[in-house]
């Protein structure tokens, strides 16, 4: 007894050891055919999502909590979804297999559909519908038009599907050979970033335009308001005079101008029974990226002691379940969420400011 006991104690603090040198999480692989499909979207987006409704739609947590309706409501791209659904019968739970989307600033979009689709059946479909007409290209390619929001959209080849509110975008896509590097493809940085993300293979967001991540932290400005980064002076025996809340450039970090220390800010998940969210912040220095878990770390705090008080809030399950990691220039945020947790989310402003 007193031989098992001491193997128990081993692997516990194996565990622990291993646990406390916080290894970065291994990136899933970009797969060809997503990276080759890459080169139809636009060079420099604003941001660039992907979604494998295949992958989802098997899993538990989609049956559960996840249905078309989910997009029907997105002006952007739920319109465009709801017509091939009522006129190919492909739709995010059935038929439609990926969709990547980016947009910029001037609001010039790509859209890639994957998955099985009927041309013939579009073709009746849209013959009784005003709403759209249809054109050919000098190549006698059929395009389709959106007469009400402006959609340009043609059949790549018999299970692609590419759309675009800009017709140079949409030259381009038509033009397009998976054997010439062209599109985002051209985009380094940006391609490296996507390299980076953990979850790949069934939700991503990703964007390295500073100006996008400011808009994003703009609404996180006033939740954090008033919360001073974490003391964290005892808490790194490694911690040297470099360390200090700066910049290469000598210039303080705030949260004014964090998100000018931004290299890319990304969100995946990966879904099975429940779902892992993850938030990757990728900062150009360690100074940055030790003052955002600072912040974050003071945050979480301040919200789970205004969410535990005397009636302890539901949010409190969701908060306790948040975790933080930095890894050099990285700081990870995660939580895994379960049914139970996702209808206390329908219900709860995790991001408000802390009850008083």
């Amino acid at each position: 007894m007193k031989f098992k006991a001491e193997i128990y104690l081993l692997v516990i603090s194996l565990v622990f050891t291993l646990s406390g040198c916080g290894f970065k999480p291994e990136a899933q692989p970009l797969q060809l055919s997503v990276r080759s499909t890459l080169g139809l979207l636009q060079e420099d987006p604003q941001f660039v999502m992907y979604l494998n409704f295949k992958n989802m739609s098997r899993t538990k947590f989609w049956e559960k909590n996840i249905s078309d309706s989910l997009l029907n409501e997105e002006k952007t791209f739920g319109s465009i979804l709801n017509t091939f659904k009522l006129a190919t019968g492909a739709s995010i739970s059935s038929g439609l297999d990926e969709m990547f989307y980016s947009n910029s600033w001037f609001g010039e979009n790509s859209i890639v559909l994957k998955g099985l689709f009927s041309k013939k059946k579009l073709d009746e479909y849209l013959a009784s519908d005003s709403t759209f007409s249809v054109t050919k290209t000098a190549e006698g390619k059929d395009i389709y038009i959106n007469n009400e929001n402006g959609l340009y959209f043609f059949f790549k080849d018999d299970f692609t599907i590419c759309a675009s509110n800009y017709l140079k975008q949409l030259d381009e896509m038509i033009q397009y050979k998976d054997t010439v590097v062209s599109g985002l493809l051209k985009n380094e940085k940006l391609l490296n970033s996507i390299s980076d993300i953990i979850y790949k293979d069934d939700l991503w967001m990703v964007s390295t335009e500073k100006a996008f991540i400011k808009g994003i932290y703009q609404n996180f400005l006033g939740s954090a308001a008033g919360i001073k980064p974490e003391d964290n002076s005892g808490s790194d025996s490694s911690k040297t005079q470099s360390d200090s809340v700066s910049s290469p450039e000598n210039e303080k970090v705030n949260l004014e101008n964090l998100y000018t220390k931004y290299n890319s800010i990304s969100f995946s998940a990966s879904m099975n029974e429940n779902i892992i969210i993850l938030i990757q912040n990728d900062f150009i220095d360690e100074s940055s990226s030790k003052f955002f878990r600072s912040i974050l770390n003071g945050f979480l705090t301040v919200s789970r002691i205004s969410a535990g008080g005397k009636q302890k809030l539901p949010a409190a399950k969701i908060l306790d379940k948040v975790r933080v990691n930095r890894y050099d220039n990285e700081v990870y945020i995660d939580v895994n969420i379960d049914n139970s947790d996702l209808e206390i989310l329908r219900k709860t402003n995790l991001m408000s400011e802390p009850v008083q």
